[in-house]
């Protein structure tokens, strides 16, 4: 039951004030974003990358080890100078020590992330660590 001290939600209607709404242009392409989670090399489930807000952590899995390289990391529309806007074209650097790691993003979304390594060309993927769908792993007693 609602108060009598309880305002109305009001709720504008964008034809009423058109200049209040930006519009959005279709035709323009924004960056990437890539979603904080951990993620297994298709290839390789030892190795993977744990993606948080301001570090990618690449790492490997041994029974009695891990190894974990953490890189600072960019996602915008530029490669060397040159912007990719027009194009839609979204790329990761990975930054450690001065030196500076080029990936092109060929897919993010849920269930893959696909990027191609600007200085030979070779494809790497990851899907999420823990898969919508997947069957739980039975440990046994």
């Amino acid at each position: 039951m609602n108060s009598c001290n309880e305002k109305p939600v009001v709720i504008e209607d964008p034809r009423n004030n058109p200049e209040q709404f930006k519009k959005v242009d279709p035709s323009i392409k924004l960056p990437q974003v890539l979603k904080q989670d951990t993620y297994l090399n298709d290839l390789d489930t030892s190795a993977g990358m744990e993606i948080s807000s301001d570090r990618i952590n690449m790492f490997y899995r041994t029974e009695t080890d891990t190894i974990n390289d953490y890189y600072d990391y960019i996602v915008d529309q530029e490669f060397k100078g040159n912007s990719t806007a027009d194009d839609g074209v979204s790329y990761l650097h990975l930054i450690r020590d001065g030196d500076t790691l080029d990936y092109e993003i060929l897919k993010n979304d849920r269930s893959v992330l696909r990027f191609k390594f600007m200085r030979d060309s070779t494809v790497h993927e990851y899907f999420p660590e823990t898969r919508p769908g997947k069957a739980p792993t039975v440990i046994p007693d």
